[in-house]
């Protein structure tokens, strides 16, 4: 291969700095094959010096290496011998050879060094000037894609994803996702929309702990919906190579809305007595309320199948539960939390939910319909009180 040679000379000693050029590590130690001196000492005095830690052991006892000199090379590199027959073209003039399974982390922008030489009978020659280039690809799509409802908003829905990272990123750090939704599960053109995010501009307050997914987690609301119309939704990665594939959202669709909106506090719903009369014995309107109301004003997306009518005895208690966190260590946490309700389960909670946020989460289950909470102390000893006003022992 090539080297460079600088030549010192010094009192009774000539050395020669040898710098390897082309060869790569590791590199075998040059031998002295003969030494012919005039005039010969009555022993053979030289030394090579190598890899800054090797003795000065080939032959002389008074020579000293300046080991601060020399150093060991770290560059290793996999070569590829080849016939001219196996890669020649078909002009005869230009020649092609496939290095596969090259494989190196998004956050290497140099990419991999190649270099070419021509071999014959004596040997190989003096290589060409490195080419650097990185192979890379559009990233495959993030693992983890799940939908859900925003909890008090009828027309919006959440979705929740993991970041892609080496080796999914194909070798290009992702930059983006683009994200689609649409009426028709072939995400015909005329009934599909899409934005493209920042992987930067979508955290989420869940972890990478969140159901033992390990990879960080994104989060994505998308608006102004038409409540009880189905959606489907799907996501893909993108970095400097392009827009890779698409995942569909599990469950691969989903009908934004709601529960029924709060009947007029005035007029919705009103009481009254029965009034004894021919048709109404006394008895009968003693015993005997006369419920009526007017429809919501929304339905929020779903058709109102069914009424559910209550009645109690005055002067009853209301249920109160508390929800608390604390930190063992006594330093703040961070993260999220959900909060499960006779087998229906909120969505992610920031564990610095305000009293508002919990309230409206938990009112969105189908089988809670109306709580009041409070929330008291300070990260980590957070407590949310919890008062139970439709739902009872």
């Amino acid at each position: 291969g090539d080297v460079q040679v600088a030549k010192t000379i010094e009192p009774e000693v000539t050395i020669y700095d040898i710098e390897f050029m082309t060869n790569t590590a590791t590199v075998p130690i040059i031998g002295i094959h003969t030494l012919h001196v005039t005039p010969r000492s009555e022993r053979d005095e030289y030394c090579v010096c190598a890899k800054g830690e090797v003795p000065c052991n080939l032959g002389s006892m008074n020579i000293s290496c300046n080991f601060g000199n020399t150093r060991e090379g770290t560059l290793a590199t996999h070569r590829s011998e080849i016939s001219v027959a196996d890669v020649i073209s078909l002009d005869g003039t230009m020649f092609t050879y496939t290095i596969h399974n090259l494989q190196q982390p998004s956050y290497i922008l140099d990419g991999f060094g190649v270099r070419v030489s021509a071999g014959n009978v004596e040997g190989f020659g003096i290589p060409c000037a490195p080419k650097y280039l990185k192979p890379s690809g559009p990233p495959l799509p993030p693992a983890v894609v799940e939908v859900a409802r925003v909890a008090n908003d009828p027309q919006s829905i959440v979705l929740h994803f993991t970041s892609v990272s080496y080796p999914e990123d194909r070798g290009s750090a992702v930059s983006g996702f683009v994200i689609e939704w649409s009426t028709t599960e072939n995400f015909r053109p005329t009934t599909s929309f899409n934005t493209t995010l920042n992987a930067r501009s979508v955290s989420s307050e869940r972890l990478p702990s969140h159901d033992n997914i390990g990879k960080e987690f994104n989060k994505f609301f998308i608006e102004n919906l038409t409540p009880g119309r189905k959606y489907f939704v799907r996501i893909a990665a993108m970095n400097d190579s392009g827009v890779g594939p698409f995942a569909p959202s599990q469950p691969s669709s989903i009908t934004p809305g709601a529960k029924p909106s709060d009947f007029d506090s005035a007029i919705g719903v009103t009481i009254d007595a029965l009034i004894a009369d021919s048709t109404t014995s006394v008895m009968e309107s003693s015993s005997s309320l006369r419920v009526s109301w007017r429809a919501p004003a929304s339905n929020n997306g779903f058709h109102i199948s069914n009424y559910l009518i209550e009645y109690w005895i005055s002067d009853s208690m209301n249920e109160v539960q508390d929800i608390i966190i604390q930190s063992i260590s006594g330093s703040p946490v961070y993260g999220a939390f959900a909060l499960a309700f006779e087998g229906d389960v909120t969505d992610s909670l920031s564990v610095n939910s305000s009293a508002e946020a919990v309230q409206v989460a938990l009112e969105n289950l189908r089988t809670i319909r109306s709580v009041r909470v409070w929330r008291s102390g300070v990260n980590p000893d957070y407590k949310w009180s919890v008062t139970f006003l439709s739902e009872y022992p």
